[in-house]
């Protein structure tokens, strides 16, 4: 933000110059001889000024005498001695975005790597790949990732919570067939999946973002966040060793995940790009979403203590699969929630609100056409 002030910034350094200027001008007025008489004054030749030309032919009014240069001619005037502050400011530049211009540049990159390349593999992806298979993939990913959902409960002292994410591991690592079906939501189970992770640890605790982050491959992301993914990424490798471990177990786990959130979110990235700025969009939808996250781990009361409003997820459009035959259960909408940790991809909204979890905004009511 860049201000400038236009005037004297105090109305009292006027009057003091003022003061110490009088009794100079009450010696000027002595040595100055006395005006002449108006008779002499008319006997001597006045020069006549040319007359002023009328605005309309001038093509332009006279700027108002008290108007500062650079104070916009329609502005209205301010009064004498007022300070006059222009600001000029960009959305982009916020406290919470000191890194903004390198941020934009890396954005502008992966987008325009998306357009030409991601965009479409993972078009061919959706296309290719039936949507059970991609669920299937997707809910392997997801039970890999409830180790780092049990031990972050454990560390906000949520044991309730640790338990049922670990019924839920071993639920569907068994009957689930290694979690390629989510068994531990149905009956006569019904624990429902939750996320959490190391930066909502964090956040939990009361550190805050720091530095918004645009980075490649990861997206958006912060300071505190980044930190986080590496903490949840190091969990699975380190507890059950090979082959998690192993480069290609990270590189296939994390190119599946990468296409299944790219086809989930088509439509909020393609919502993010008609905004009027797609940078400052992206990086809002993101610090919301992060926020609402880690306002809901805080119990109601908590919450109404501190003043919290109820942790509400900004609007994720829903996505449409444009290539499943119509009336078919692959073409109906969904609504997906990205993940909170490194490991798993977007997981699907729950049918019914989840303690411990931010709700989804209300489906505005159409109205039908009259």
């Amino acid at each position: 933000m860049m201000l400038a002030s236009v005037g004297p910034t105090s109305q009292d350094d006027g009057d003091v110059i003022a003061v110490r200027e009088a009794p100079m001008l009450a010696l000027a007025q002595q040595a100055v001889p006395a005006a002449p008489a108006p008779s002499a004054v008319a006997a001597q030749p006045v020069e006549e000024p040319a007359p002023a030309l009328p605005e309309a032919q001038t093509g332009t009014a006279p700027p108002p005498a008290n108007v500062p240069a650079g104070v916009p001619t329609g502005a209205p005037a301010p009064a004498e001695g007022e300070n006059v502050i222009i600001v000029n400011a960009s959305p982009r530049h916020i406290r919470a975005d000191p890194l903004s211009a390198i941020n934009v540049a890396t954005f502008e990159a992966v987008n325009a790597v998306d357009k030409a390349v991601v965009a479409p593999v993972a078009g061919n992806y959706e296309k290719i790949v039936p949507k059970p298979v991609r669920n299937g993939l997707r809910n392997v990913l997801i039970n890999l990732a409830e180790p780092i959902v049990f031990v972050n409960y454990l560390l906000q002292f949520k044991p309730g919570k640790a338990l049922e994410t670990l019924g839920r591991f071993g639920i569907n690592s068994t009957i689930g067939v290694a979690g390629l079906f989510d068994m531990a939501k149905r009956k006569p189970f019904h624990l429902p999946y939750r996320q959490n992770g190391f930066a909502n640890t964090f956040g939990y605790y009361g550190i805050g973002n720091g530095p918004y982050l645009f980075l490649p491959v990861l997206g958006p992301t912060t300071a505190r966040d980044l930190v986080g993914r590496v903490l949840d990424l190091s969990i699975v490798p380190t507890i059950f060793g090979s082959p998690f471990n192993k480069p290609a177990y990270s590189i296939g786990t994390g190119t599946v995940k990468s296409l299944n959130d790219r086809v989930e979110f088509d439509e909020q990235i393609a919502a993010n790009r008609a905004a009027a700025d797609p940078y400052v969009a992206t990086r809002d939808f993101y610090l919301k979403r992060r926020q609402a996250e880690v306002d809901a781990l805080h119990s109601a009361e908590y919450r109404a203590r501190k003043g919290i409003p109820d942790p509400v997820l900004p609007t994720i459009p829903a996505h449409v699969n444009d290539n499943a035959p119509e009336g078919s259960d692959a073409a109906r909408p969904t609504v997906s929630i990205p993940s909170s940790t490194g490991m798993a991809p977007a997981a699907p909204a729950p049918e019914a609100p989840v303690s411990g979890t931010p709700a989804l905004p209300p489906v505005p009511e159409t109205v039908p056409a009259p």
